[in-house]
């Protein structure tokens, strides 16, 4: 209501990203508005395929994680925004119109972080730089684990199996350097992990 109101045309929304990955190229919008935990193509996979494909749209990250290091991942991966919901929606129209023409949009922090010391911008969350050193799938599975989700909510969520949810698991005690489950919870929890 918010971008129509605006004179915005949405032209579809999506439950999952697989469904966005076909409307995409079907309708072939000029900008998508994305979710980065949305099930069975996560936000960050979605972009990668978007970016594969060679699409002109352009992708704006709305999501209820306003972590720094997953905005910094969102602008790496090829986003070309990112808002938290949690800030006034009200900055929604000016970040789509910023997007739109050609523009990036993300909060101020996150290109400081790129272009300042990593001290001088705020202090580090614990362990931000090993997160930081995960993968796309690895941070999406740890974000998913700290939702209190199974190894088959999981692997149903992402198309994989629930054997390769389980050796996620094991890579990201050992990465982080977390002795058991509680403790790796903790950790993302501290980090602003899971993605939502």
């Amino acid at each position: 209501m918010l971008l129509e109101r605006e004179g915005y045309q949405i032209v579809a929304e999506c439950d999952t990203g697989v469904d966005c990955m076909q409307a995409v190229r079907t309708l072939e919008p000029d900008l998508v508005i994305l979710d980065l935990g949305i099930p069975k193509l996560d936000g960050f996979s979605v972009i990668a395929r978007l970016r594969a494909a060679r699409v002109a749209t352009r992708v704006l990250i709305l999501t209820s994680n306003d972590s720094r290091s997953h905005a910094v991942r969102c602008l790496q991966a090829g986003a070309a925004g990112f808002l938290c919901k949690d800030d006034k929606l009200d900055e929604l129209p000016t970040a789509v119109k910023a997007v739109l023409s050609g523009y990036t949009y993300f909060p101020q922090v996150v290109v400081s972080q790129l272009y300042e010391t990593a001290g001088a911008a705020a202090e580090p969350a614990e362990n931000a730089s090993e997160i930081s050193k995960l993968s796309d799938r690895e941070l999406t599975i740890l974000g998913l684990l700290a939702k209190g989700m199974s190894n088959l909510e999981i692997a149903e969520t992402l198309m994989i199996s629930h054997k390769t949810v389980s050796t996620y698991k094991v890579r990201l005690m050992q990465k982080l350097n977390t002795p058991n489950m509680v403790s790796l919870i903790k950790l993302a929890e501290r980090n602003g992990i899971p993605l939502s």
